[in-house]
């Protein structure tokens, strides 16, 4: 009978341990539940545990699920305008062309036989409203070429924030507020090289264009006029200097002439198509608006060329 109470005792014993270990492998949290959907966003569904999104993810609000939002081709197009802004830095780097007319300006109003025959004719005294016109352009070459610089240096910034989204896993990552990051840093980008963008066409392309024509007749005129009094080595050196000075700037507008409005409405365009899912409404009206003023101005420009040459070329 002892024998018989003990083995029963040790069946039920196995069963009973048996039970516990098919219960623990079904659900070793003990929560009840039988696996995991294998999705980041699930993962932390009936808990309080934050969602963590993959790499390149945010949640979206609408679904509560993790969305991918960033990719390589997005960081790879922010550095591909930022390249293109860095290239036409480049080429305002070679505006001391420019400068070189102001210069040689300033020099030949210094000089004797200039002052008598400015004194003799309002001819040769518009010059000066000229040399004005040529500095100010100079100046604003300089602020544009600092705006190139730090619009560029801004989309580094905002290829460092989608590059981080795209690497890194992010806890509760949310769309809203990843969205409102690259707004944000597109709208500081945008802002200010649009108004230096305008300024450019506004102050340099179109009235440097039409007063380096002038300058330059104006300058050969007097030049020609000055050798017959036997005028100086100075004004001589600076007459030999002015004809192909004057030229090589005017090529230089000319080229220069259409490129800050293309490249301006080109990389606003790209960025707000590339990250159109992290462009907020606000960010997609203010480049909207910018593209069309800048356009507004470079017609402007085109009106302004071709009633004073001829030409919108």
């Amino acid at each position: 009978m002892r024998n018989w109470l003990v083995s029963l005792a040790m069946v039920t014993a196995v069963a009973s341990g048996c039970g516990n270990k098919n219960k623990d492998k079904q659900d070793p949290a003990g929560t009840g539940s039988s696996g995991s959907s294998g999705s980041s966003a699930a993962a932390g569904s009936g808990s309080n545990a934050p969602v963590a999104c993959a790499p390149g993810e945010a949640i979206d609000a609408a679904t509560k699920a993790c969305r991918k939002v960033v990719t390589a081709d997005n960081v790879a197009a922010v550095a591909q305008e930022q390249t293109r802004l860095d290239d036409l830095g480049k080429m305002i780097d070679k505006a001391d062309v420019i400068a070189a007319t102001v210069e040689l300006v300033d020099g030949l109003r210094k000089q004797d036989a200039w002052k008598q025959l400015a004194s003799t004719s309002d001819k040769f005294k518009v010059v000066d409203d000229i040399a004005q016109v040529l500095a100010d352009g100079v100046k604003q070459l300089h602020a544009f070429r600092a705006s190139l610089n730090d619009a560029s240096t801004k989309l580094g910034d905002l290829k460092s924030t989608l590059d981080k989204t795209l690497k890194e896993t992010g806890a509760d990552r949310k769309l809203e507020e990843v969205r409102k990051q690259v707004s944000d840093q597109l709208r500081a980008a945008v802002a200010p090289l649009q108004a230096e963008t305008i300024a450019l066409i506004s102050k340099v392309i179109v009235p440097v264009s039409a007063q380096l024509d002038n300058a330059s007749d104006i300058i050969i005129s007097a030049c020609t006029a000055a050798k017959l009094t036997g005028g100086s080595d100075k004004l001589k050196e600076l007459c030999a200097q002015a004809k192909d000075l004057f030229a090589r700037a005017t090529v230089y507008i000319a080229d220069l002439k259409t490129k800050p409005a293309e490249l301006f409405a080109g990389v606003t365009t790209n960025l707000e198509k590339q990250l159109d899912a992290l462009v907020d409404e606000g960010a997609k009206k203010l480049i909207d608006e910018a593209q069309h003023q800048v356009s507004e101005a470079l017609k402007l420009q085109a009106g302004s060329a071709g009633s004073g040459s001829g030409s919108a070329k």
